[in-house]
């Protein structure tokens, strides 16, 4: 079985939610001497995820729009502007081994709002705030297929997806999270010397995408420690949680060959000082356990990756819309496709917080032990 390797080497006395932005495409005109825009027409945008761990699964469908004719600062507050009246979404399972079609789930349109999502405020509307969901348990036998048909015009737009399995530990296999001795062995970064040191997290995928070649979802590997602790004020006697995530970035997962997180561990010093920061007077820092969190996506998600670095932001990006999409249809972009995420505690040792607590670098953050 190919293996994903996310390794840690024991030191002597320490990686998106993927995040995806919803983007509508406004263009506003400064000047009557050009044309900007076209004719009013519906481009639809499909944006979402699916996770075999999450219980319900929403995509996001909604319309970009361009017209000439309305300012658009006022179509962005009207919702008829941004979702369609009249379509069927539904999710069509794929088998992975005949690439048959095997059946089609309806989805059905909820308020996001009322499911505990609410929309961030801003220049757009805040409410409706739509999307689709189904709730039926993920099986890594299929592809999932959404299909959007706008029934006005018969248009159809879709995108596949594979399942990351993250339910079956044997599958999505984390060495500091699943094996007993290393875990135990805890997180050892006692030293502030220069020389290299990584992660040993293993994991292994037994599942075969079909039509594009790969005999593994996984693409792109992003890895995360979250630093926990407590500030500790000696005058009002009170304990307040406080946390800071680390994040080691993106990495390309070839299953031949493995993947090398390998963070200095002056680095692993230089993240605890950004996150905690100069204590406040009367403060005191209480270390908890970390939580290493690794997650995995497809090579859709590491185009999308590459797509927004090359295009940049801003006044010298190079396009307005988006210039990846995996959707397939004459009018749409997004991107839809798939993710899996293990998370778990680790302790770190006695000898990496006693250096912690001596080292001259993190004096003004102040931390004086742990709280367990």
């Amino acid at each position: 079985m190919p293996t994903l390797h996310f390794f840690y080497l024991k030191m002597k006395k320490l990686f998106s939610p993927i995040v995806i932005f919803i983007a509508i495409i406004v263009i506003a005109g400064c000047s009557t001497k050009f044309n900007i825009g076209a004719p009013y027409k519906n481009i639809t945008v499909i944006y979402g995820f699916l996770d075999e761990a999450d219980t319900a699964h929403y995509i996001r469908v909604q319309k970009a729009f361009l017209d000439q004719t309305k300012n658009a600062i006022t179509m962005s507050q009207t919702p008829d502007s941004s979702f369609y009246r009249n379509i069927d979404v539904r999710m069509n399972r794929i088998s992975t081994t005949t690439g048959n079609f095997v059946d089609s789930i309806p989805m059905n349109r909820v308020d996001l709002d009322l499911e505990g999502y609410p929309k961030q405020q801003g220049t757009f509307f805040n409410s409706p705030n739509y999307a689709y969901k189904f709730t039926n348990t993920l099986n890594p036998a299929y592809i999932y297929r959404i299909m959007v048909t706008n029934l006005t015009t018969g248009e159809v737009d879709s995108a596949d997806a594979p399942v990351i399995e993250d339910l079956n530990h044997g599958v999505f296999y984390v060495d500091q999270l699943d094996d007993v001795i290393q875990n135990l062995n805890g997180m050892d970064f006692a030293t502030t010397g220069i020389n290299d040191q990584f992660f040993s997290v293993g994991g292994s995928y037994n599942y075969t995408a079909v039509g594009n070649g790969q005999t593994d979802p996984v693409s792109i590997v992003e890895a995360v420690i979250t630093f926990n602790w407590y500030d500790s004020d000696i005058i009002a006697k009170t304990l307040t949680p406080r946390s800071y995530a680390y994040n080691l970035g993106y990495m390309s997962y070839n299953s031949t060959n493995g993947i090398d997180f390998m963070p200095l561990d002056n680095t692993l010093y230089s993240a605890i000082y950004t996150g905690m920061g100069v204590a406040p007077q009367h403060i005191y820092r209480l270390m908890d356990r970390c939580d290493i969190t690794v997650y995995a996506s497809t090579n859709d998600f590491s185009l999308y990756q590459q797509a927004q670095a090359t295009v940049g932001t801003g006044l010298t990006g190079s396009d307005i819309e988006p210039i990846f999409t995996n959707i397939k249809g004459a009018n749409a972009l997004g991107l839809y496709t798939s993710r899996g995420s293990r998370t778990g505690k680790i302790t770190m040792t006695s000898e990496t917080i006693d250096s912690l607590v001596a080292s001259p670098f993190l004096k003004p953050v102040n931390i004086a032990g742990t709280i367990y």
